[in-house]
Formats: structure tokens, sequence, C-alpha cells
């Protein structure tokens, strides 16, 4: 169904690479985080979690995605994956 509105599929690939850069350079990205489907919102939670935690937590979505994780996952990301 998505697939008849190219035009946005574009705006969400635009919006979650534009998210990507600003969460890996540790800016704040939150207000674009609501102009996304739920499955590009859910491949940003995938990629700030897999961020660096000091990088991560200069966001507050970044903070909110990690404190999401398992404990298993966090003792993972401590002792360096």
């Amino acid at each position: 169904m998505m697939n008849q509105y190219p035009e946005y599929d574009e705006l969400q690939i635009h919006t979650f690479k534009q998210s990507t850069l600003l969460a890996s350079q540790g800016e704040e990205y939150s207000h674009l985080v609501k102009l996304l489907n739920p499955e590009y919102a859910l491949r940003l939670k995938i990629f700030v979690q897999d961020l660096p935690e000091n990088i991560a937590n200069k966001t507050i979505y970044g903070r909110a995605a990690i404190s999401k994780l398992p404990d298993s996952a966090l003792n993972k990301r401590k002792r360096g994956k």
C-alpha cells in the first residue's frame, strides 16, 4: 500500500537519514522521530542502541532507547561487546 505513495517513502528515508546523522553526531533529533512511521522508528531505535553509550546519552531519545535495553545487553555493552 505504501508503494502507491513514493513521496511518502522518500520523506521517510530522508527523515531517517537526517535522524541517524544527528544521532551519530550527538545532536538532538527527537523532533524528527515523530515524523517517522513505525518501521523507520524501530530502525532508528536499533541504530541508536548500537551507538557508543557516550554519544547516545547526549540526546533525550538516546537516553530513552538505551534505558530500555535488557540487563544482559547492558552488561555486554559495558564489557565492550
